[in-house]
């Protein structure tokens, strides 16, 4: 009897708290201007990342290409999220609140994304730390746990990382040490060949792409040109031709024409011929790019599409997105900064891949311009509520709070 009345009591008392506070929002001022801070702060928080990430969809493929579209385990296209250029501060560069805002930002971003759109994989092209060329041991390590902190997936999702110049630095301030920690940190080597779901990728340092013979660069080349033989073994394997010697040593793969990601785009002049809505502003297009600082070489972008030969190119880098059809009919993204120090409105990329098809879909982030507009424009919604007079609506139902209260 006793555990029946202190139940029906606390649901008394819950289903008072509504009421009560709607009273106090109508006829406190204060009460009422803090409540709307609040909410004001629960949207542009994470609302707000919900209702522009819900506006991304994943593209379709051809419907020759014969998959399934839907969330059963039938035969279906691999879903991919690329993302690039995130620049995790350290303790170097930046003012404390903006490596405070700029990482919530960009975690609030990829966590929601994984809860809506839930990839397959996610590929993140280089750059994740802003000071790993100047980090100690420790710092490294710091860093490190937070960034597998921030962008962490669910288990069912593979997650591959690229190198970037910022995690180890230019190829004239690259060494060993720092290469092999970044290696062991995010199991990125140089060179990687990814076999997922019957889709080849490969992935590829492009600092060690300078040409010199350096002991870094002469492995990755050694990689890069034994993965050669081994894409064309495999080839000639799936189309029943006939195989040089060397392959009787190599490893056979499901052959499909590979996907090449790099930190530093393909060789261009400029970004004058990038087209897409959130590529360099007009007065960067036609700066010309610096061989192996702003893009690779053309001489080395020459020879990893004659090793490689892949059907499309994803890179990063520039921190603006661009989309370019190279002259040997390769399309190439350069997918923005996931950034807003880089940013007004970050970018990443949603790719739908087959082993004979593909299709690419530009997602934005949240504007920066538009979350500030939104606090100031609420704040004076705020403001004003706070100044306006409170006027009982019923004289009946507020005397009965008000007796209550007291």
């Amino acid at each position: 009897m006793v555990v029946r009345v202190l139940l029906i009591t606390m649901v008394w008392i819950i289903c008072q708290i509504p009421g009560r506070v709607f009273y106090y929002i109508r006829t406190r001022r204060v009460v009422r201007f803090l409540f709307m801070v609040l909410l004001l702060f629960l949207y542009c928080e994470y609302l707000h990342y919900f209702l522009v990430l819900l506006m991304c969809k994943w593209p379709k493929l051809s419907q020759n290409d014969g998959f399934i579209y839907g969330n059963g385990d039938g035969n279906r296209p691999v879903k991919a999220m690329v993302i690039a250029d995130t620049h995790l501060l350290g303790i170097r560069t930046g003012h404390w609140f903006d490596k405070l805002r700029r990482e919530w930002q960009m975690e609030r971003s990829f966590q929601t994304s994984m809860l809506i759109h839930s990839p397959d994989v996610v590929f993140i092209l280089g750059d994740l730390l802003d000071e790993g060329k100047w980090a100690t041991d420790a710092e490294f390590r710091k860093d490190v746990a937070r960034f597998k902190r921030m962008f962490s997936t669910p288990k069912d999702t593979a997650t591959r990382i690229l190198v970037g110049n910022h995690d180890i630095g230019f190829h004239y301030t690259m060494n060993e040490h720092k290469h092999r920690r970044f290696e062991k940190a995010f199991s990125s080597p140089s060179v990687q060949l990814f076999d997922f779901q019957g889709n080849l990728f490969v992935l590829m340092n492009s600092m060690a792409m300078e040409g010199d013979g350096c002991k870094l660069c002469a492995e990755a080349v050694n990689s890069l040109e034994e993965l050669s033989w081994q894409l064309k073994c495999s080839e000639g394997i799936s189309s029943r031709k006939s195989s040089p010697p060397i392959c009787d040593a190599m490893d056979k793969l499901s052959y499909s024409p590979p996907i090449l990601l790099q930190h530093f785009p393909m060789y261009r002049p400029s970004d004058a011929n990038c087209s897409v809505p959130d590529s360099a502003p007009a007065d960067e297009k036609d700066i010309p790019f610096k061989e192996k600082w702003d893009c690779l070489s053309e001489e080395s972008s020459n020879q990893v599409f004659e090793w490689i030969k892949p059907r499309l190119i994803l890179s990063a880098h520039t921190h603006h997105g661009c989309y370019r059809l190279h002259e040997n009919s390769v399309p190439e993204w350069t997918v923005a900064s996931f950034s807003w120090r880089n940013k007004n409105n970050p970018t990443f990329l949603q790719v739908v891949l087959s082993p004979n098809d593909f299709a690419v879909e530009q997602c934005y982030l949240p504007s920066e311009t538009t979350v500030i507009t939104i606090y100031i424009t609420g704040g004076l919604i705020a403001l004003l509520l706070l100044l306006v007079p409170y006027k009982p609506s019923s004289t009946m139902t507020d005397t009965v709070w008000v007796n209550k209260s007291h």
